[in-house]
């Protein structure tokens, strides 16, 4: 860790993530255990922990992380992670929020609705609506004028009622499927996963 700082130029890190649940991640995570102690990371991550991995890691993990990354878009939600870390508080930070720019999501009627009635994009829609479900999301982008889009989010709310209408377009449709979930959710339906990457 302290090669870590001293190259980045800083005495402290405010957050870092433990990528995946590869090898010995218990060891892992214990290193970062260590550099939140020692105030070297002000709080710990964690990225693509799922199910019995997931489970394992907080039934040793002395403190909780405090953020997770997962895929997260109004058609999946992340349900069974989330009730998993809500005891913990911790923060879910959405990767493919606007779902990997598929355009069935995107061109969902209801962020149509939604658009013309507050004068925004179908995705500015989408990140308001993260926002509201307590979410961390950070779009990525090499346009300005996205960066700029997806960053004008915060003049407008979406209203209960909005928000249980798009709750109602969930379809549980995952872009990314990790091994563990392949291994515990699909090990009977005989499905190909060897050309994803």
């Amino acid at each position: 860790m302290d090669d870590t700082l001293k190259r980045l130029g800083t005495d402290y890190v405010d957050l870092m993530f433990l990528h995946q649940p590869a090898g010995d991640f218990l060891a892992g995570y214990r290193q970062l255990e260590k550099a939140y102690k020692e105030g070297k990371i002000k709080a710990i991550g964690i990225s693509n922990f799922q199910g019995k991995k997931l489970q394992e890691l907080l039934d040793n993990a002395e403190i909780k992380p405090q953020v997770i990354q997962a895929e997260a878009h109004p058609y999946f939600t992340e349900d069974e992670v989330r009730a998993t870390l809500k005891p913990f508080g911790t923060r879910l930070m959405a990767w493919y929020p606007l779902g990997h720019g598929d355009k069935s999501l995107i061109n969902e009627p209801i962020f149509a609705e939604l658009g013309k009635k507050y004068d925004k994009s179908s995705a500015q829609i989408i990140l308001r609506w993260h926002t509201q479900m307590g979410f961390v999301v950070i779009p990525g982008s090499t346009n300005p004028e996205h960066i700029k889009d997806n960053h004008d989010i915060f003049d407008f709310t979406l209203t209960d009622a909005e928000m249980a209408d798009i709750a109602k377009i969930k379809k549980n449709i995952r872009y990314y499927i990790p091994d563990d979930v392949k291994v515990e959710k699909y090990a009977t339906m005989n499905l190909d996963f060897s050309s994803e990457k």
